[in-house]
């Protein structure tokens, strides 16, 4: 019982107002090596995270929101590893300090974010996604520019995961690039950077700025097909390589001028000829079948309907040849869609 009220202690010091000097620190320090050395299993029992979160929502006492991103700090440098799952309760919380009214808890959240990500292990890569999608919608620019940032950062330590979540993680970012805050939009063009980075196709290393160009810039998609046109696909294209290729090619065969649209037409053959996982092209049929579909069925030159056809067939047989599990069902309603919305327009 003494030890456990020496815990309570020491986190009501580190998170008090009339804490002085650098004691606050000393305190989070010291409670990160009792918790230590009792073991990790005293930190639920003396409800830690509860504790640090009702700090953390306490509006009207700054010492206590600091306080507590120091000792969420001091634990996780301690602790490492065995106190991620803690720090991943805390996570929203913590993304919330980004936008803080004091500027020294705000630098403290996003030390605390910042070396968290930058050590956390990859496979948690899928549970922090949300929290920072969620970040990069709110109002708060501050907010909007720390999740970027640290989206970056993830891709950084944990690219093997990162690169499997591109196709729900470019569209976030792009979202962020027309922010009317310069501060968001700098910060979205180099996340969209550094995620777009873990492609490791080589086929396509040399063309990732202009398709990370494209993507940031519909006016830059004509240069960032040309340079598509001129890369050989000898490499097995998977599921990060689609997803920073295929917005690109969804714009171009939606284009007005039929030489675009025909040139996606010959990369879609081309890369699909090279799909070995159906499960890799799957996430994206919905955005390249229907417009295969009206290529081949509204494009009033026969030859690019005819290429559109064949990109469309080569698309099918990876999905069916790759062992995927679309079902005949979900290409049809591709079909489907592709029709309601050609008599719409």
């Amino acid at each position: 019982m003494a030890a456990f009220e020496d815990l309570n202690a020491l986190f009501q010091k580190a998170t008090s107002s009339k804490t002085a000097g650098n004691e606050w620190f000393v305190a989070a320090e010291s409670l990160a090596a009792k918790i230590d050395a009792a073991g990790v299993s005293s930190i639920m029992t003396m409800q830690l995270p509860a504790k640090i979160s009702a700090c953390l929502g306490d509006a009207k006492n700054p010492a206590a929101r600091e306080g507590a991103i120091g000792v969420t700090k001091a634990l996780h440098a301690r602790l490492g590893r065995r106190a991620e799952p803690y720090v991943v309760s805390l996570f929203p919380a913590l993304i919330e300090a980004l936008d803080d009214k004091g500027k020294s808890a705000r630098e403290s959240a996003l030390a605390m974010l910042v070396a968290f990500v930058g050590s956390v292990n990859p496979i948690a890569a899928a549970q922090l996604l949300p929290h920072l999608f969620g970040g990069m919608q709110t109002i708060s620019w501050r907010i909007k520019v720390g999740c970027l940032d640290l989206l970056g950062a993830l891709a950084a330590s944990a690219p093997g995961p990162v690169g499997q979540l591109l196709p729900e993680i470019v569209p976030a970012i792009v979202e962020n690039i027309w922010d009317t805050k310069p501060e968001v939009k700098q910060a979205a063009r180099a996340s969209l950077s550094a995620c777009c980075g873990v492609v490791t196709n080589p086929d396509i290393a040399d063309v990732v700025p202009a398709l990370v160009a494209a993507n940031a810039n519909p006016r830059e998609n004509g240069k960032a097909v040309d340079a598509l046109m001129g890369t050989t696909f000898v490499a097995q294209v998977d599921r990060p390589t689609l997803a920073i290729i295929v917005p690109v090619l969804g714009r171009g065969l939606r284009d007005r001028d039929n030489g675009i649209k025909r040139k996606c037409c010959v990369i879609v053959d081309n890369m699909c000829r090279l799909v070995l996982d159906a499960r890799d092209v799957e996430p994206f049929v919905d955005k390249l079948l229907p417009e295969l579909i009206r290529v081949e069925e509204e494009c009033p030159l026969p030859e690019i309907r005819a290429f559109g056809a064949k990109a469309k067939a080569t698309l099918v047989k990876a999905i069916r040849d790759g062992g995927g599990q679309m079902s005949d069902a979900r290409l049809r309603s591709a079909s489907i869609v592709s029709n309601a919305s050609a008599k719409s327009n």
